[in-house]
């Protein structure tokens, strides 16, 4: 069974793409659209890695998502990757020292690969290789 990745991501398009990105690395994904379900999807999957974005809706946003994870005793040693919009400094001041960070709206596959392995996600080689994503790929 392979490894999973929480993706805690509104924009189709872009959890369309983390996905790909996650799979090429070998991980499996699996998509929350609010914080709550991004925890609730942890608990469940134990994933190797979370990534989020910090402005994610709901009534727990991607950065009390993230404060939520840490707290938790049994979450807590899920390293976590933001994936924001805002500046890296801004997103941490929201999220804390999360050594995982994506600059949206310019992702790109290696960078992917950097965030997991600085967040020590062993990721091999990449397995398959797309030019782009379509609006027909879905993610759930």
């Amino acid at each position: 069974m392979p490894k999973t990745c929480v993706i805690g991501e509104t924009d189709p398009f872009i959890a369309r793409l983390l996905r790909r990105f996650a799979e090429e690395s070998g991980l499996h994904a699996v998509r929350a659209q609010v914080g709550q379900d991004v925890l609730e999807l942890a608990r469940q999957v134990r994933p190797e890695v979370v990534i989020l974005e910090a402005e994610l809706p709901g009534e727990m946003r991607g950065w009390e998502a993230v404060q939520a994870l840490r707290a938790d005793q049994d979450l807590c040693k899920i390293p976590v990757i933001v994936c924001s919009w805002l500046q890296e400094a801004e997103a941490r001041r929201l999220v804390g020292d999360s050594p995982g960070y994506l600059q949206k709206p310019e992702l790109h596959y290696d960078d992917f690969v950097k965030a997991l392995r600085q967040v020590g996600v062993k990721v091999g080689h990449r397995l398959v290789s797309h030019e782009g994503v379509g609006d027909d790929d879905p993610l759930d």
